[in-house]
């Protein structure tokens, strides 16, 4: 498995990283794993609710909570070695079907994982349990990275988180600004379209900022510039304006900062894409 760096956060609690369709929760590395896909003679879906989830959801054998992961395409598992100790699949054992309970609707079926055994699917969806969960009706693995839910009766998943880059006015005019409207910086040093070049201390001075594996990115008003994400040579990803890798800076506490203009490089992300000159 490619070895990870995992850059600070941007100002999001969540950590996580995916590269080369392979999960890594670094969040559990340390933890024990719970759940197991269990052995019988067959598997029934059933369906069940809890306190905090919006609808009914698919249960697996004991009553445990099943699970979808958003970057898995139909019909295919992209959770394996790791992400699968975390996440065990709900797998067949030899001469074993899988069958819809009472009111499950969907189509239950199954597909061939690499490893050879075979993983029960609902409406085309590859179907998980999650190790942190002990307990029939336990849902410790919703909202996970923002890509793990619960399976849901209806098939569906909650829609990707979209957030806005917007504008914000000070003394060193207009810029652009990210989650919880704190200052974004361009580095004077990227000068290849997508390629950060701050490393090592320069990345815990000046975070990257790094969208979620769902997060869809989208611009405000008076932004006039191409937003995009870009793959860094570790693997991590991070916005990008103009093809200007984008960063916050630690020293900025609250939104309207602009501590980090002119420093090391640094300057605030200016609408027209270009490196303004230090105060």
């Amino acid at each position: 498995m490619q070895s990870l760096i995992t850059h600070p956060s941007s100002w999001r609690a969540t950590a996580v990283a995916i590269a080369s369709g392979t999960l890594l929760l670094t969040a559990f590395a340390a933890g024990p794993v719970g759940a197991q896909s269990p052995a019988a003679s067959g598997v029934t879906l059933t369906s069940t609710t809890a306190t905090g989830i919006t609808g009914s959801f698919l249960a697996g054998e004991g009553g445990m909570t099943l699970y979808y992961f958003t970057p898995d395409a139909p019909g295919t598992s992209v959770c394996t070695d790791k992400c699968a100790g975390f996440w065990p699949p709900l797998v067949l054992a030899a001469g074993q079907t899988a069958a819809a309970g009472a009111g499950i609707t969907g189509v239950v079926g199954s597909i061939t994982r690499a490893d050879g055994t075979a993983q029960v699917t609902y409406d085309g969806r590859p179907l998980y349990y999650f190790s942190k969960d002990t307990k029939a009706g336990d849902v410790n693995g919703q909202g996970t990275a923002e890509i793990w839910f619960v399976a849901a009766l209806d098939g569906s998943v909650p829609p990707a988180p979209i957030y806005t880059i917007a504008t914000g006015t000070g003394t060193v005019g207009t810029y652009l600004t990210g989650e919880d409207g704190k200052t974004l910086y361009f580095y004077a040093k990227d000068t290849t379209p997508g390629v950060s070049t701050c490393t090592g201390d320069c990345l815990t001075a000046w975070p990257p900022y790094v969208p979620g594996p769902r997060d869809v990115l989208v611009a405000g008003t008076g932004v006039t510039g191409v937003i995009g994400v870009a793959t860094q040579a570790d693997g991590s990803k991070q916005a990008t304006y103009d093809g200007r890798p984008l960063y916050y800076f630690q020293g900025d506490a609250a939104a309207g900062d602009v501590k980090g203009q002119g420093v090391g490089g640094f300057y605030t992300a200016t609408v027209d894409g270009t490196i303004p000159t230090a105060p």
